[in-house]
C-alpha cells in the first residue's frame, strides 16, 4: 500500500525542493512506497496548515516557531541560505550599496530578513525609505527583483536559485555576495506540526530518510543533480553541470546543522525581528534525534 505524503513549499527552486526531486529522480520514493504530493503553501499561514503537511522552507518553520507555533525542524537540507546579491555595476562588496536601491524579497518573507542582516554586517541601514543608507524595493518574486535590476530601477537584487548564478553572470551583472558565505542558518529541509511528529513518528522517519538518501545522491552524483536541475528547474544543459556543483555545496552531508547554528538561527532571526523571548535550538530542530 501507497503511503501518501503532502510536502508544502513557499519557492519552487532548488534550494526548498532539491532533494525531492532528486528522489523522484531517483526513485526512492517509489522504492518506499511512498507517494509525495507537492503543494504551493506561499499564502497559508502555518496555523492553518493541516498538521500533516510537511513544509520544505524551514525558515518560514523558524519564524512559525520563534512565535510560539507547533512546528519543529526534523531535517536541514541546507543551512547556508541560497540567496545572492547582484549589482548592475561592479562595486566593492555590499558596503558599495550605500545609496542604492535593492530590490529584496517583500518584509513578510524570511529572505527579507536576512538579507538585512548582510546589510547590517556591512555597515548599512537599510529601509524603504531615501533616507536610508540603502533604499529597499520589496517585490514578489525573482521575475520582479530581475526586471528591477534589468531595467535600472534597481542598483542591486537579491536573487535565489531559481536564477542560477552562472546564468545571472552570462547576463552580465556583478556578484557582490552569497548569503550563505555570510550567515549560517537553516533555511530549507524539513519541518512538521509537532502533533504529526508524535502521531505519525515511522511516517516522519521514512520520509527524512529518503531525503537524507537524498542529500548523499547530490553530493556525490553531480551527473544525477545536473539532470534533475534541467528536467525540473530549467537549468540550460550549458551551465547545469556548473550549477550542480556550485548548488551542492550549499547543502548539508546529512541533514542536520550543529546546535551552535541552530541557536545562532534562533537569536539572528529574533533580533531582526524584534522578538525578545528566544527559546533554545531544542525547541525548534529535532534533527539530531531522527525525529524519534
Amino acid at each position: 500500500m501507497t503511503t501518501p505524503i503532502t510536502l508544502g513549499f513557499k519557492a519552487f527552486d532548488a534550494h526548498e525542493l532539491l532533494c525531492h526531486f532528486v528522489a523522484v529522480h531517483a526513485g526512492l520514493y517509489q522504492r518506499e512506497r511512498i507517494a509525495v504530493q507537492l503543494a504551493d503553501i506561499t499564502f497559508v499561514a502555518d496555523s492553518e496548515l493541516p498538521d500533516h503537511v510537511f513544509q520544505a522552507s524551514c525558515g518560514a518553520a523558524l519564524v512559525s516557531a520563534v512565535q510560539a507555533s507547533g512546528q519543529k525542524v526534523v531535517f536541514v537540507a541546507v543551512d547556508r541560505p541560497m540567496f545572492w546579491i547582484w549589482s548592475r555595476a561592479p562595486l566593492a562588496g555590499v558596503a558599495g550599496l550605500a545609496r542604492g536601491r535593492l530590490a529584496t524579497y517583500p518584509p513578510a518573507a524570511p529572505p527579507h530578513a536576512l538579507a538585512n542582516i548582510v546589510l547590517r554586517k556591512a555597515g548599512l541601514n537599510a529601509g524603504m525609505d531615501v533616507e536610508r543608507d540603502v533604499t529597499l524595493l520589496p517585490a514578489r518574486d525573482d521575475v520582479a527583483r530581475l526586471g528591477l535590476l534589468r531595467s535600472g530601477s534597481a542598483d542591486a537584487a537579491v536573487i535565489s536559485s531559481a536564477i542560477a548564478p552562472a546564468r545571472m553572470a552570462g547576463l552580465g551583472f556583478h556578484l557582490l555576495c552569497f548569503i550563505g558565505d555570510e550567515l549560517r542558518l537553516p533555511t530549507t529541509g524539513l519541518a512538521v506540526d509537532q502533533a504529526h511528529l508524535q502521531r505519525a513518528p515511522e511516517q516522519v522517519r521514512a520520509l527524512t530518510a529518503i531525503h537524507r538518501e537524498s542529500l548523499r545522491l547530490l553530493h556525490v552524483d553531480s551527473d544525477l543533480t545536473a539532470a534533475v536541475l534541467r528536467d525540473w528547474f530549467d537549468v540550460s544543459p550549458a551551465i547545469a553541470a556548473a550549477t550542480a556543483q556550485c548548488y551542492a555545496s550549499a547543502f548539508t552531508a546529512d541533514g542536520r546543522t550543529s546546535p551552535a547554528i541552530a541557536q545562532g538561527a534562533i537569536d539572528a532571526l529574533c533580533t531582526a525581528m524584534g522578538i525578545a523571548a528566544r527559546p533554545a535550538w531544542e525547541q525548534v530542530y529535532a534533527f539530531g534525534q531522527d525525529a524519534g
